[in-house]
């Protein structure tokens, strides 16, 4: 039960993640705003790290190393993606990490692949031609794959799944706490190391001093609902967690209407579409 309550907060939660990265990436540019936000999650997070027992080894620390490394490359991806395209066109395509997630995990981890989860990701696929639609599936999707924001997209949720794949190994031996501070202090020296080698760092801390409340909403977004997912997955398969992460799409996509007026009235068949996909996957 806890775990199904995780996994509903990390639903809104990264629904509304989206919009409020979307104005940080426009705010203070996509090197930056990653630091902004990793810097301020681990912050906000550190305080609750008495709640997590001490590991057991501390041999994940390679693998997080890894990991952190993947998501620097994949969230500058990500933001740049949201920046430059529209939130309701380029953010459902975050899940098409989902295709290579299946595959990583069957493989890697030895998860569960089923008629119905392959039902679920065709239907996901095909909801997503909806987003953009050009007279036919694959002339829909070809569209997308030809979109420079999407492209982007596209290219961060291949990094999404090897990164979580590392991830769902390395929750079973350490706690999801212990393990999300790791990854996000290991995230924070890497961008810190990189904006100083380019000369970006008084840029970044500068934007910050002038929007630290859209730095801290970011970075709050951002970094608890990825613990979550971890607290999730410690009970529900990865391969489960992270397509029903995909229901936030609705809250992404009515607050891009509500906050940005983008025309969702196309995209909503694609939604119901996708829906159907994560139904059949919790079969």
């Amino acid at each position: 039960m806890l775990a199904y309550l995780a996994l509903a907060g990390r639903i809104l939660l990264s629904g509304y993640e989206r919009i409020i990265h979307k104005q940080a990436g426009q705010s203070f540019g996509s090197e930056e705003a990653v630091f902004i936000i990793f810097v301020t999650g681990t912050a906000l997070l550190a305080p609750f790290m008495f709640l997590a027992p001490a590991p057991r080894n501390w041999a994940f620390l390679l693998p997080a190393l890894a990991s952190a490394l993947v998501y620097s490359f994949q969230t500058v991806l990500y933001l740049r993606a949201l920046s430059s395209g529209e939130a309701s066109l380029v953010g459902p395509l975050y899940y098409f990490s989902l295709f290579f997630l299946l595959i990583l995990t069957t493989v890697f981890l030895g998860e569960s692949l089923g008629l119905f989860k392959a039902g679920g990701v065709v239907l996901l696929f095909y909801g997503a031609s909806f987003l953009n639609r050009q007279g036919s599936v694959l002339l829909s999707l070809r569209a997308l794959a030809g979109h420079p924001a999407c492209r982007l997209m596209l290219a961060s949720s291949a990094l999404v799944a090897v990164g979580r794949t590392i991830d769902a190994r390395m929750v079973r031996d350490v706690h999801p706490l212990t393990y999300t501070f790791i990854l996000c202090l290991f995230t924070d020296i890497l961008l810190l190391v990189h904006l100083v080698w380019r000369g970006k760092l008084s840029g970044a801390l500068r934007l910050l001093h002038r929007r630290p409340w859209l730095g801290v909403a970011a970075g709050a977004a951002d970094v608890y609902s990825y613990l979550l997912l971890m607290f999730a997955v410690g009970s529900i398969e990865m391969s489960v967690a992270e397509p029903a992460s995909m229901l936030g799409m609705i809250v992404t996509v009515v607050l891009a209407r509500l906050i940005f007026k983008e025309d969702i009235r196309g995209r909503l068949a694609g939604v119901s579409i996708m829906l159907a996909g994560v139904w059949l996957l919790f079969l």
